[in-house]
């Protein structure tokens, strides 16, 4: 149960902080929550039968087959407006008993398999909104069974409770502004309205003083309205303790959606090709000459070897080790992580 809360914790948040300014193609409610808190009790007892059956340990798993590169990017364009905009489906996924049962067009759960399926032609954006009410509804009922369980012991006394710190250091206006000005630098862009930002302050020294400090942190995160896991999102990072750059970053599905696709070999010989392109971008950038030390590999985020999107350089100079992951086809860099051991 708790394995698979942890993957769906960015929907669940968006879910109980967006309040919904829009009429949707099916506007019987007027927030995602009265429309979890009206689900009938018959479909809430489908929904716990698919939890108890499903036994996938990734996120694509119990699906019948992966999204393509378009369905990701729609479907992130519609997680916007579902949970920012109230726009709902017209219909509502069915549950099944077997194969025999499924017509093989629409998105249907078949109880007999376990899974999710999935029309093998492209989705509609009413499938995919079928789809998204779908994931929603499944994580509304797990929530509410975990509910129904007691929490378990810890294993030993760490006290995890000051784990997400208060800004101290800085305040958060500062860390949003300085970490702005920074995200506008590396990739050349402005944010709109529909962004939003927030900072948190992660201080594992606070559970285990033994670890040190060198992992606390300040994370300033802008994420779109309505935006969920699928969604691009960007952060920056700062150390806590001395507020010096860690991380740029741009993530999510949807930008990894977006990018060319190389072969492994192709995708091994790119990352040589580039590699001199992102050590003079480091040089110009931070002021960083010959490393004393590198590794490269083709990174696979979300799909399986075969389907190489980025390059990952970790390049050492002394005690800072810098960690980057530069998009092959667009030949720019992803993110930059540096860190002093």
């Amino acid at each position: 149960m708790r394995r698979k809360q942890n993957r769906v914790l960015t929907a669940i948040a968006v879910t109980a902080i967006l309040i919904g300014s829009g009429v949707g193609a099916k506007a019987a409610y007027d927030s995602v929550a009265a429309r979890m808190e009206s689900m009938p009790e018959e479909e809430r007892r489908e929904y716990v039968t698919e939890l108890e059956n499903d036994t996938s340990v990734t996120i694509d798993g119990s699906w019948s087959r992966k999204l393509t590169n378009d369905e990701v990017l729609r479907l992130a364009a519609l997680e916007r407006e579902y949970y920012g905009e109230n726009v709902f489906p017209e219909q509502e996924v069915q549950h099944v008993k077997t194969l025999a049962d499924w017509d093989g067009q629409s998105v249907c759960y078949v109880e007999e398999d376990g899974l999710l399926h999935l029309p093998k032609s492209e989705m509609t954006d009413e499938q995919l909104l079928q789809f998204i009410d779908h994931t929603e509804k499944y994580n509304y009922v797990m929530e509410k069974e975990a509910e129904e369980y007691p929490a378990e012991e810890e294993e030993d006394d760490l006290d995890l409770s000051n784990l997400y710190a208060d800004v101290e250091n800085a305040t958060q206006d500062e860390l949003i502004d300085c970490g702005y000005r920074e995200l506008k630098d590396f990739f050349g862009i402005e944010l709109g309205d529909e962004w939003h930002a927030r900072v948190e302050a992660f201080q594992p020294s606070a559970c285990d003083p033994d670890a040190g400090d060198i992992h606390d942190a300040y994370y300033v995160y802008w994420e779109q309205a309505g935006g969920t896991s699928y969604s691009s999102e960007y952060v920056v990072c700062y150390g806590m303790h001395d507020l010096k750059l860690r991380v740029v970053a741009v993530g999510g599905r949807e930008h990894w959606a977006g990018l060319g696709s190389y072969s492994e070999e192709e995708g091994m010989a790119k990352a040589e090709k580039d590699k001199e392109k992102v050590l003079t971008e480091l040089k110009e950038r931070y002021g960083f000459g010959k490393p004393d030390s590198e590794r490269m590999e083709v990174y696979h985020e979300y799909d399986e070897e075969g389907d190489a999107r980025q390059a990952r350089y970790v390049f050492t100079y002394g005690i800072l080790t810098v960690d980057v992951l530069w998009d092959l086809a667009d030949e720019r860099m992803a993110s930059v992580e540096m860190l002093e051991f």
